[in-house]
């Protein structure tokens, strides 16, 4: 029998105890594991209700700026097409008195061609006097 109790190095009660101290461990462990992944959980859980709170709120703001910004969009665009208007009306002005002017231009050349052409006369030669031909026979 003494090999017998060698080869089985612990009694039965004795590997009943270690066996059950190891059920216990592991019970524990297992415990242990459960109840952190479940805080875990939860602490995920409130992270992500803060997460979905913070860019709910950062979502809102963008929308209330970009709405105030639209706004803002549309009445320099409304400034803009009234400049516009006005710019094309006071083009379409400008390009009538130039057309005007040049109507005038042209009126005022011909009368000017035509005052030239009565005021230039054929220059006469001018006449020698006594005085110049007498000095010059001499």
């Amino acid at each position: 029998m003494d090999t017998v109790s060698q080869a089985i190095p612990y009694t039965a009660w004795e590997q009943a105890a270690i066996i059950g101290i190891f059920i216990v461990f592991a019970i524990f462990v297992f415990g242990w594991l459960a109840k952190s992944r479940k805080e875990d959980r939860q602490f995920q859980a409130e992270e992500s209700d803060k997460w979905q709170t913070f860019i709910g709120s950062l979502d809102d703001k963008w929308r209330a700026f970009n709405k105030e910004q639209r706004e803002e969009n549309n009445c320099a665009m409304a400034d803009v097409n009234a400049s516009l208007s006005n710019l094309t009306n006071v083009t379409g002005d400008l390009a009538r008195s130039v057309e005007k002017m040049r109507v005038d231009i042209k009126a005022h050349d011909q009368q000017a061609k035509e005052i030239l052409a009565l005021v230039s006369k054929p220059t006469p030669k001018p006449r020698s006097t006594k005085s110049t031909t007498q000095q010059e026979n001499k």
